[in-house]
């Protein structure tokens, strides 16, 4: 070996040394997840794509008839998500959030009332923490860790990202008594495959808080105490794992780490994230290596807002911000009730979320919560302008699944407290058989199509997904909002987003914001409807009318020619008290002959002469009238044939005329 290529081989051992003596890269989770949409699945009510897992006898059935029936395996499993990607990502979205993987509770111990409740399809009950889920993989426990490799990998390979629901607050129902009375029952008379005790090493009763449930008639207002009750208190009588015990917390996160160890999941959904300490929780984020967001079921910012941050998780699902949408989008609500919880009011409190605002999640219901369809009595244009803003709003938004399909809860009514049943329907619905009865897996609804269309907006736009969100305008039933990149590659690209709450029409104007580089003259186009534009006026303001629950969202437009701008001086227009001179005209720049839509109203520096200044594309042949309107819309159009005028190609323009 030559002396020279010693050396080469001598340094290239040193930099391999180097390399393994260096820290792990670290993820920067706090990104990870921003720009993606996210489709929720709750797999067991997704698709049965291998029947050979199925629960069997009284933990199984096919029929969604009553609430109990919703209690009970229904047969999904990650084979039918496998079995049904092309469905998801079709619509557009880029990331997954599936239920937990670890294998779950079958029986458990009877109530006070003797009742046992079924297996624990939704997985929060948890058997084994280092088990695949059984009945979503397969009976044998590698074949079923494989199969949850096997998904992730198809995921990739699509360019879907997966985000696992994880539960490190607790296992199962399996305690008796309190403090020392704790302990595990050997009762006799229990159903076969009943579960006395999770699986070792989690049968440990010094591993828990056995202080009892959490009490939520305590939980408000927020305190010190009230807090700590979250944290060392049963949910539900769920197990609360103790996290100053160090190897019950080494333990659990250790088992959530090997799963993403193993699969290469993307990030991580915590549930009950309340019930933990931020601090906790950023410890398992930074053991996992991934971004997370967690579940603070409370409408209060300021409270959830100690979970969000450098020192906690990267995000938290926005339930603030979902019951707002929930009042002003379903329910018709005021969007600027400052003294309840509104879009504008929820909203004024994003600063509290930092450098995290975009990492907040977004969405309109969940497995928790009545389907959106069914909070708006089946009016379908709340549906999609409730998406639409999510969509459009800062934040990472996920949607449930089905709710593509046009269907609210499955009985059509609503669900007092947490809903977990007649919202939970399958994406199957079968008789009690097993019999095909409905497919919700239509890609030609109009809610499916919407969604298409919006992630498709979200990719092509970062503003939408990175942007600033800047309120722009507020009233009762009409707000409005700009999303601009004040930095980066896109920096200057900004979107107008608007929305109506009400069966009404609005025309509002209101000016661009001060940081806007949106320029006077500026044809704005409607993304979601080409034939749909504004011009910027000179004093750089727009007019947006919306009618009914609907939602705009306008971007320049790229296409459009070069703007002159005319001025127009109306001379002798004598007007009664409350009216105003307009330009109506067949472009539209000056409303295509639609009043409601004019241009104007003009100034009048000088009674009865008015000017109005309006940017139409050079070279452009226009036909236009004045007109007088009032306050109550009533309209006196000018006598005589219609003004004609060619706009010049460059400079300005200017045209009299006589009333």
């Amino acid at each position: 070996m030559g002396r020279k290529l010693k050396r080469i081989v001598s340094l290239a051992l040193c930099l391999f040394m180097i390399v393994l003596l260096l820290p792990p890269m670290k993820v920067n989770a706090s990104e990870s997840l921003r720009g993606e949409s996210i489709y929720q699945i709750m797999v067991d009510r997704f698709y049965d794509g291998d029947k050979t897992n199925n629960a069997t006898g009284e933990a199984f059935r096919y029929a969604e008839n009553s609430q109990e029936d919703f209690r009970y395996m229904h047969g999904g499993d990650w084979q039918g998500i496998i079995d049904k990607i092309s469905y998801i990502k079709n619509m557009g979205y880029t990331a997954i959030w599936i239920s937990p993987v670890s294998d779950p509770q079958l029986w458990g111990i009877p109530d006070s009332n003797g009742k046992q409740w079924p297996t624990a399809y939704h997985g929060y009950n948890v058997f084994d923490p280092n088990r695949a889920n059984r009945y979503f993989g397969s009976k044998d426990p590698q074949d079923s860790k494989d199969k949850l490799k096997e998904l992730v990998d198809v995921c990739h390979d699509n360019g879907i990202k997966v985000i696992f629901d994880v539960v490190p607050n607790h296992v199962g129902d399996y305690l008796q008594g309190t403090g020392s009375k704790a302990h595990y029952t050997t009762g006799t008379g229990l159903k076969e495959g009943t579960q006395l005790q999770p699986a070792s090493p989690f049968n440990n009763v010094s591993w828990y808080h056995n202080k009892g449930d959490i009490n939520f008639d305590l939980e408000h207002p927020h305190t010190a105490s009230s807090t700590q009750m979250l944290e060392d208190h049963d949910l539900g009588g769920l197990d609360d794992i103790d996290f100053d015990n160090k190897d019950a917390k080494n333990a659990i996160f250790d088992s959530i780490k090997n799963w993403f160890t193993y699969t290469g999941a993307d990030a991580a959904r915590v549930d009950a994230a309340k019930c933990m300490k931020p601090s906790d929780i950023h410890e398992l984020q930074e053991h996992l290596g991934v971004a997370t967001f967690g579940e603070n079921f409370d409408m209060h910012v300021d409270f959830i807002k100690d979970w969000v941050g450098d020192n906690a998780e990267t995000g938290m699902l926005d339930f603030p911000l979902f019951q707002a949408i929930v009042n002003d989008f379903a329910y018709g609500q005021n969007f600027n009730n400052t003294s309840e919880i509104s879009i504008q009011s929820i909203l004024a409190q994003d600063h509290l979320y930092g450098t995290h605002l975009n990492d907040m999640v977004t969405f309109i219901d969940n497995h928790d919560r009545n389907r959106f369809l069914t909070e708006t009595g089946g009016d379908v244009d709340k549906l999609h302008n409730a998406l639409t803003f999510i969509f459009a709003a800062r934040g990472t938004p996920v949607v449930f699944q089905g709710t593509e399909q046009n269907r609210g809860n499955a009985n059509g009514q609503g669900i007092n407290g947490i809903a977990d049943t007649w919202n939970r329907w399958s994406m199957v619905t079968k008789d009690g058989n097993g019999n095909v009865l409905k497919d919700y897996f239509n890609t030609s609804t109009d809610t499916y199509q919407l969604i298409r269309t919006l992630n498709e907006l979200r990719g092509k736009y970062e503003a939408l997904s990175s942007g600033t969100q800047r309120e722009m305008w507020t009233s009762m039933h009409t707000y409005a909002f700009s999303r601009r990149m004040d930095s980066g590659k896109h920096v200057g690209q900004e979107l107008i987003c608007a929305f109506h709450n009400s069966k009404g029409t609005d025309a509002e104007t209101m000016s661009i914001r001060a940081e806007s580089t949106i320029k006077a003259g500026t044809t704005l186009v409607n993304v979601m409807n080409p034939n749909d534009r504004i011009t910027v006026s000179p004093d750089k303001k727009i007019t947006i009318t919306l009618t009914g629950d609907t939602s705009k969202i306008y971007a320049v437009d790229e296409d459009a020619g070069e703007t002159i701008p005319v001025t127009i001086h109306i001379r002798n227009a004598s007007t009664d008290w409350g009216q105003k001179i307009y330009i109506l005209g067949n472009c539209a720049e000056l409303g295509n002959w639609n009043p409601i839509k004019a241009a104007g109203p003009a100034v009048c520096p000088n009674y009865p002469e008015w000017n109005l200044t309006i940017y139409l594309t050079a070279g452009q042949k226009v036909e236009f009238k004045a007109i007088k309107k009032n306050e109550a819309g009533n309209v006196i159009w000018q006598s005589g044939e219609n003004h004609s005028y060619t706009v010049p190609s460059s400079d300005s323009g200017k045209v009299s005329i006589d009333w």
